[in-house]
């Protein structure tokens, strides 16, 4: 069973390019977020050209960092544990439901 990918925003830099924050959920429970940046080409469509891959104390830092921005509250709730700069093991307890 492969992994579950949910794209949490994408983030516009021009037409051609954008970056992505993605949350990739593990069949064995394990979670980490990812930033791609991805450019488009006519035939292709989008596609990545790098990835960082983001532990929740990295997670944590960058929200950290931003603060809350605008004064605005961010639409995805992340998990409590994305919040803590020395967060425990974060291992999500998640529910897949599979059409017919």
């Amino acid at each position: 069973m492969p992994a579950s990918e949910t794209v949490l925003t994408a983030i516009p830099a021009s037409e051609v390019e954008r970056v992505l924050l993605v949350l990739v959920q593990s069949p064995d429970q394990t979670s980490r977020m990812e930033l791609r940046q991805q450019s488009f080409s006519t035939g292709i469509g989008w596609f990545t050209q790098s990835t960082v891959h983001l532990d929740p104390a990295q997670v944590a830092g960058l929200r950290n960092a931003l603060g809350n921005v605008g004064g605005h509250k961010p639409s995805t709730r992340l998990p409590r544990e994305f919040s803590r700069i020395t967060p425990p093991s974060w291992q999500p307890r998640v529910v897949a439901a599979e059409t017919a």
